[in-house]
């Protein structure tokens, strides 16, 4: 009890606690929200006041700006008068705000029931344009006969016509009664206050009568609703389809509700995530770093995959899916007034345009958990780098399943989809995302700090880049195999096969990209999975290359097993350790070299990888186009395992930095060319046709 000081948005009491205080509000401004809307509360308000004593607030209480409210028990309405006598001095104040708080509340009043009035004359009107509207999307027509069990709510009058009239005289004249009879005598004041604090809570009740009413009309109406909103979504739909498709002919509204009816989960997750989006999207200031946002932003993740994973399996029967849900699929669009105006728009247009990859490379999460779900490919490793079916023998081991439910579980699409959706979804998304302190993953127009022409990622961007890194370093993507056939002769031929990895296109705006894993399972002629935002705030070129470098690395250590930094084995992991564990002692590199390489093991807190990877950047972007930014013995070894393409090769012959080296590998090339070669040769004297793969790695040779 006593003095409280309140910071900006910080809650006094909410909705639910229990009741054993009342306040008095000393500076600043509160507010005390209702059902759908709020009553200002300034210098002078009791709050409370309209509450029971030992039962829980109905409303909740909290502060608008940086205020003050002195605290008081308050375990009967009598406690009330004890509080107002306490304070003679304040009276007046007191007096003044208890007249206007009954007046806000006659007014807030009067809102809800017009509002209430509302809703029931355009449910009836719904229900008879719901049949008609049915029929024109092909949605079969139901039957509710609740709808037509709803009367019309009642409206009370709390106070007489005389009292209503009186209170708004009493504000109309504030100035004047604060001077010529509140501030009289004490006991005036002190009389006018109870009498108003009375009339609050006669009002306090009617409010209540009304909330009544709402909760059992929300329930009554709860299936019709969820029925209409879908069909008018899909309705929407084929009325924008009809139209030019110009951004100004969009218009979505109410998407939250949209999305969760569509996806049907349970109530419990349908509710929280309800609330936690509406209160996440009135919160000024929920990316501080504040306890209070912390736990906000937590929160909005907590059902939002759930809610994803319902609506992504009823889209799977689905031969209409409304745009609102695939623009939630596809990008975390959640709300419309959260996203923006102006993005929303933009949003429901790449929905709209967007193509699905020719070639299957490069694929929305959406798309790719659909090959998850139908079992054409097998899920991503989870935290542990633990594949789906190692996951599973884990949780068998530790008791969690039985021999049954394992083997049920191995190739149930549900729950291969749900360990996708909590690994690769929920731990790429808040990967991609960049900033994982501030992660939400529902799509919100405060963290679009590029524009989104600018930052969407498609196959076309995607696959042009991989075009591109070939022309520079045409092996990245390649894995070594074997060949053989000994019907004609061919005993062993090594190969390299060009194999391009997955691009899962996340549903953010987020900055980085990473490589989820190099192969699947132990396959290592399998396409890599890498993920990217579907919408990067970063330049593009060099999240890729640097994404690239980073497969490079990964790829390596895969291929060598426990050999990856032995330099007995020499590969691109075990020589680069080596060159960085052991750069002190190379006199190849300078003093001044020496020192560079130091500040930069620094500068990577001493991740071999990560300065591998910062190598291979300035290799691709800067070495590649004659502009040198290696040492030596750096250069040495990356364009030994990651050599120019042979068009650059040419080019760049007679730089004196990379003439010897292209001479080595020319002749190491045609070294391993030769073998390989008279193989071709003595099948095509014998009159037998090359092999394709022979023919692939002869061209490979040759590149």
């Amino acid at each position: 009890m006593g003095l409280i000081n309140l910071k900006p948005n910080e809650i006094i009491h909410k909705s639910g606690d229990k009741v054993e205080t009342v306040e008095i509000v000393v500076k600043g401004k509160v507010i005390i929200e209702l059902e759908d809307g709020s009553i200002p509360a300034e210098v002078g308000t009791i709050l409370g006041c309209c509450e029971k004593p030992g039962e829980e607030f109905v409303y909740t209480y909290k502060a608008v700006e940086e205020s003050a409210v002195f605290s008081y028990p308050f375990t009967s309405f009598d406690d009330l008068s004890k509080i107002v006598a306490s304070n003679p001095k304040i009276t007046p104040i007191l007096a003044a705000q208890a007249v206007r708080t009954v007046v806000f509340s006659l007014d807030q009043l009067e809102k809800d029931y017009n509002k209430c009035l509302e809703e029931y004359e355009k449910i009836q009107q719904d229900a008879k344009e719901y049949p008609m509207m049915a029929v024109s999307v092909g949605a079969e027509v139901e039957l509710f006969p609740e709808i037509d069990t709803i009367t019309p709510p009642t409206k009370t009058q709390p106070l007489k016509d005389w009292q209503i009239s009186f209170y708004k005289d009493l504000a109309a004249n504030e100035d004047t009664l604060k001077k010529y009879a509140y501030g009289i005598s004490a006991n005036i004041s002190i009389g006018f206050i109870l009498n108003a604090l009375q009339s609050v809570v006669i009002i306090s009740d009617s409010r209540r009568m009304l909330s009544e009413y709402k909760k059992e009309y929300n329930k009554t109406t709860q299936k019709f609703k969820a029925s209409l909103q879908l069909v008018r979504a899909k309705s929407n739909d084929m009325k924008r389809n009809g139209m030019e498709g110009e951004m100004h002919d969009v218009d979505i509204k109410d998407a939250l509700n949209t999305i969760l009816q569509y996806a049907g989960a349970d109530e419990e997750s349908t509710e929280n995530f309800r609330n936690i989006v509406l209160e996440f999207k009135k919160t000024p200031n929920r990316y501080d770093t504040s306890d209070e946002s912390r736990a906000l932003r937590r929160k909005v993740g907590m059902d939002f995959y759930t809610i994803y994973t319902s609506a992504f399996l009823r889209s799977l029967s689905d031969p209409m899916v409304p745009s609102e849900i695939m623009m939630f699929l596809m990008f975390g669009f959640v709300d419309e007034e959260l996203a923006g105006l102006e993005n929303t728009r933009q949003l429901y247009v790449y929905m709209k345009t967007y193509q699905p990859d020719p070639n299957g490379h490069v694929l929305t999460v959406y798309e790719w958990l659909k090959k998850v779900y139908s079992l054409e490919l097998e899920p991503s490793r989870n935290e542990f780098d633990e594949d789906y079916f190692t996951a599973l023998r884990t949780m068998k081991t530790s008791g969690d399943i039985n021999e049954t439910q394992m083997e049920l579980m191995k190739n149930d699409p549900t729950e291969r989809l749900k360990f996708e959706v909590k690994n690769l979804l929920a731990l790429g998304n808040r990967m991609s995302f960049g900033r994982p302190s501030t992660f939400v993953p529902v799509f919100d127009s405060e963290n679009v700090v590029r524009p989104l022409d600018m930052a969407y990622i498609d196959y076309q961007k995607v696959n042009d880049f991989f075009d591109y890194i070939r022309s520079v370093d045409f092996s990245v993507f390649c894995r070594q195999g074997l060949y053989s056939n000994p019907e004609i002769g061919v005993t062993q031929v090594f190969l390299n096969e060009d194999v391009t990895p997955y691009m899962i296109l996340m549903p953010n705006m987020g900055s980085r990209a990473a490589v989820w894993q190099e192969i699947e399972g132990k396959k290592r002629n399998t396409p890599a999975r890498m993920i990217i935002s579907i919408f990067n705030t970063e330049t593009f070129e060099d999240v890729m290359i640097k994404i690239c470098g980073e497969f490079r690395w990964e790829m390596c250590k895969t291929e060598q097993g426990v050999h990856w930094n032995d330099v007995t084995d020499p590969c691109l992991t075990s020589m680069y350790c080596d060159y960085l564990q052991f750069y002190k002692k190379n006199h190849t590199l300078s003093t001044d070299m020496k020192e560079k390489l130091k500040a930069q093991l620094q500068k990577n807190n001493n991740n071999f990888k990560n300065v591998f990877v910062s190598d291979y950047i300035n290799y691709i972007k800067f070495e590649a186009n004659s502009s040198p930014r290696l040492n030596k013995v750096a250069r040495d070894i990356i364009f030994t395992y990651c050599p120019f393409s042979k068009d650059m090769r040419e080019k760049m012959g007679d730089n004196p930095q990379y003439a010897d080296l292209i001479k080595k590998h020319n002749a190491h090339t045609a070294g391993l060319m030769r073998p390989l070669s008279n193989i071709i040769r003595k099948l095509q004297n014998d009159g037998i046709a090359i092999p394709p793969e022979m023919k692939t790695q002869y061209e490979f040779f040759k590149k």
